[in-house]
Parts: structure tokens; C-alpha cells; sequence
């Protein structure tokens, strides 16, 4: 066999116990280059079951979710500023009333009364005419105990029951004046300051009984103490004056009170029908103040006690 012109029999890589030694070094390295080349080339196969279009909707939900929460915090900044502005007008109506708590009645305050600042706008002339009607009332008890006063003086000897009807008058010149606050136009006042159904009812029911009670003293029956008709009849019959013009003064006051009363009070019934107050409304309200009251509750406790 010829040899190789290339062959350097100097080389030592031509050894032959070099040569063998190098290719079993190659043998064994083959398998972990694969390995590595295995590690650095292979992929894996990833399956995606998701929708393309779920991610989608679900941007659109939570768009809808913030536009949402934008919308009741906006509603509840808004009722925020609502109630700031409730609480800015009772501080300003607290400050107003600070300086007189108590104003009514001026020779001896114990209450606090005030159409303008208490009573909306709107319904403010009405109220101020009820309160003229209870003062033209207070006016009629005067002068009908004055009236009655003067006849006990000066009567006919038809007329036996002058000193009955001059003292049931300075009777119901102080009762009537309270009854007549504290029943109906009390009531009436809250009514319009509150709404309240409750209250509409007790003016509807005592102020019915007074504008009864009005034309019952203007036909002026003896011995109930009102200087009416019947009364003013026989002082002019009988040619006493001076009884018959005092009479005639208090029967005037009487009518007119009367009629300005039957105004008033269907004015405030149309208020209270076109507001849709009802009797329920009513009725459940008197129910609610009734279980605030401690002397209700303590009462049905005691009650429920004894049994």
C-alpha cells in the first residue's frame, strides 16, 4: 500500500493508539451534543381552548362595570352636595332663630313662631290669614265679654240672664283662646311647615267644631254667653243703645269670623287633597308618635306586665 504524499511521519496525531484513543473520545461525546441540540431545537405543542372573542366581551363588561361605578358615584356626590346644601339652609335658619328662640306670644314668649323663615313661600299668605283669623277670634271674645258686660249693666226686664251670660263670656275668653292655639292653628301651622298629614286632620276637626261654635255664638241663643242675634234683637227692640251697639259690634266680628273660617278651611282642604294626603297617612303617623312617646310605651309595658 503506497503512502500518502500528505502523511508527515513526524505528525504524532497518526500514531495509532493516538487516533484510537481520539475516536472513542468522539463516541462518547456524539450522544450529549444530540441531547443538547434536542434541548435547544425541540418545541412543545401548547393547545389554547379560549375564545378570541371572550376577551372582548369581557372589556366590554368591565367598561360597563366603571361607566357604572362613575354613574353612582356621580349620584352620590350629587346626593352629597344635596345634603350639604339642606344642612347649610337649617344652619342658616338656626342662626336666625338663635338670637329669639322664643318669640310668641310677645308679652310672654314661650314658643318660637315665624311664618316667613318657617313656612314655605308658597303658602306663606295662607298662613298669615289663618293667623288673622285666629286673632280677629281673640278680638270677638273681647269684645262679646264687653258686650255681655255692658247688658248685665244695662238690659230690659225681658233679659234674666245677663250675669250667666257675662260670666260664661270671661270663661270662654280665656279657655277658647287657648283651646283655639293649641287645637287648630297650632296644628294647622305644623301642617304647612311639615306636610303632615296628622296635623292636617286635628285643624280639620277642631276648626270645624270652632266654625260651629262661631255661628252658634253669632245667633246668640240666652244663656250661653254670646252677645248674637236674638240678643242684638231684643236691645233695639226695647230701645237700649248703648247694649245694642256693643251687641251689634261682637255680632259683626262673629259672621265675619265665621265666613273668613269657612274660606280658610276649604282653602286648606283643597291644599291638603291636591298634596294626596290620606287618612291612612294619617292614621300611621298618629301610630308612629304614639310609640315614641315614653308614656305610651311605659303604659303597654305595664300593661303587658299585668297580664
Amino acid at each position: 500500500m503506497s503512502k500518502s504524499p500528505f502523511e508527515d511521519p513526524s505528525n504524532p496525531f497518526q500514531d495509532p493508539s493516538i487516533a484510537s484513543a481520539l475516536n472513542s473520545s468522539n463516541k462518547i461525546e456524539e450522544p450529549e451534543d444530540i441531547e443538547l441540540q434536542d434541548e435547544f431545537t425541540s418545541f412543545h405543542h401548547i393547545s389554547d381552548s379560549r375564545d378570541p372573542f371572550a376577551s372582548n366581551v369581557q372589556e366590554n363588561s368591565s367598561k360597563m362595570q366603571q361607566d357604572d361605578l362613575k354613574q353612582r358615584e356621580e349620584a352620590l356626590r350629587q346626593k352629597e352636595r344635596e345634603l350639604a346644601d339642606r344642612e347649610r339652609e337649617l344652619e342658616n335658619k338656626q342662626r336666625q332663630t338663635s338670637g329669639g328662640a322664643n318669640n310668641f306670644p310677645p308679652c310672654f314668649p314661650i314658643m318660637y313662631l315665624d311664618i316667613t323663615t318657617e313656612i314655605p313661600p308658597e303658602h306663606q299668605q295662607t298662613v298669615w290669614w289663618i293667623y288673622r283669623e285666629w286673632l280677629l277670634f281673640e278680638i270677638t271674645l273681647v269684645l262679646n265679654f264687653i258686650a255681655c258686660l255692658c247688658v248685665l249693666f244695662s238690659h230690659p226686664a225681658s233679659v234674666q240672664y245677663g250675669p250667666a251670660n257675662m260670666g260664661i263670656a270671661l270663661t270662654e275668653m280665656f279657655t277658647h283662646t287657648l283651646a283655639s292655639f293649641f287645637l287648630w292653628y297650632r296644628p294647622v301651622y305644623n301642617a304647612y311647615m311639615k306636610e303632615n298629614s296628622l296635623y292636617y286632620y286635628f285643624y280639620f276637626v277642631f276648626n270645624g267644631f270652632h266654625i260651629l261654635y262661631t255661628f252658634y255664638m253669632a245667633i246668640g241663643i240666652p244663656s250661653t254667653g254670646g252677645a248674637g242675634l236674638i240678643l242684638l234683637i231684643t236691645l233695639f227692640t226695647d230701645k237700649y243703645i248703648g247694649s245694642a251697639v256693643m251687641t251689634l259690634l261682637a255680632d259683626i266680628c262673629w259672621f265675619v269670623m265665621g265666613f273668613l273660617a269657612l274660606f280658610l278651611y276649604k282653602k286648606t282642604y283643597d291644599h291638603y287633597k291636591a298634596e294626596g294626603h290620606t287618612f291612612k297617612e294619617a292614621k300611621n303617623e298618629a301610630y308612629s308618635q304614639m310609640g315614641k312617646s315614653t308614656m305610651v310605651r311605659d303604659a303597654a309595658v305595664n300593661a303587658a306586665l299585668r297580664r
